[in-house]
């Protein structure tokens, strides 16, 4: 939750947030909260002085009641969205597109792209990774037909021979067999029934087992709905395009970088965790 004056990131539930105190701190945090509210909503600030003076005759909410309150609840959402005044939108993206370094054209400008199809609570995801640069896509997909497949490859294939890559060839397994003669002049390359693509089951394992692993089990909620797993997939695949990766072209710039032009993440826009509560 963020106020005017400050940021709050619940991850935590509220009932979580209420483990922490007695049952006589949680009523008098309820009422501190009631309290704020038949009052007209004053800010945090002016709420606690009022209760420090004592400018409310007969009143047994404390200013640690209503400091309670706000820790366990956090700010009230009426005061949020009544009192907060539209701002200039400084979170427009800004910049430059980073060219890419004449060495790591001349020497990487022709890569192979494994493709396949990942699979995640019976929901079907098209994958993609790039040899040498590294550079990961995932998108969720409907179905597995014909049609499906042929516009998601072409679409990833027009994004490297826009930033001067050339797709030199197209590995995937049986399922993308339908799609050899609509991807030609690039040829593909489909691997037999019984193997896998072992650079793309390295790419499937780290997204799925080891980084949106990590991701849901951060968070306080026992059920996770069908977008949130899926925000949460593109999330991970996001960090790992973020930064430079290991045997990739560069030490410096990262996958997304070379392949959008975009800089470095920047600290000032990592200001909540994924799968926190926010008012906005």
């Amino acid at each position: 939750l963020t106020s005017l004056r400050q940021d709050y990131l619940f991850l935590n539930t509220v009932a979580t947030n209420k483990g922490a105190y007695t049952r006589r701190e949680i009523e008098g945090a309820d009422k501190a909260r009631a309290l704020y509210k038949k009052i007209g909503r004053p800010s945090e600030q002016a709420f606690v002085e009022i209760l420090q003076k004592n400018l409310i005759r007969n009143c047994p909410v404390t200013p640690d009641d209503a400091k309670r309150a706000l820790q366990i609840y956090g700010p009230d959402i009426a005061t949020l969205k009544g009192k907060t005044v539209k701002k200039q939108n400084r979170a427009i993206p800004d910049y430059q597109a980073i060219t890419i370094p004449a060495p790591i054209i001349a020497q990487y400008d022709k890569v192979r792209l494994f493709i396949d199809i990942f699979w995640v609570n019976g929901h079907p995801f098209f994958h993609t990774i790039s040899e040498w640069i590294k550079f990961r896509t995932v998108a969720p997909i409907n179905n597995r037909l014909k049609h499906t497949l042929r516009m998601g490859t072409k679409a990833v294939i027009s994004l490297y021979e826009t930033r001067g890559f050339t797709i030199t060839r197209v590995e995937g397994d049986q399922e993308f067999s339908c799609i050899t003669n609509d991807l030609l002049p690039t040829p593909v390359n489909i691997a037999d029934a019984d193997d896998h693509v072992a650079e793309f089951e390295r790419s499937i394992r780290t997204i799925k087992k080891e980084r949106t692993r990590c991701l849901i089990q951060g968070l306080p909620f026992k059920r996770i709905p069908r977008a949130m797993m899926r925000a949460a997939i593109e999330s991970a695949n996001k960090g790992l395009n973020q930064f430079p990766t290991k045997n990739g072209v560069s030490d410096t710039l990262s996958p997304l970088t070379i392949m959008t032009g975009r800089p470095n993440p920047d600290y000032n826009d990592m200001k909540i965790e994924f799968g926190a509560y926010a008012q906005v």
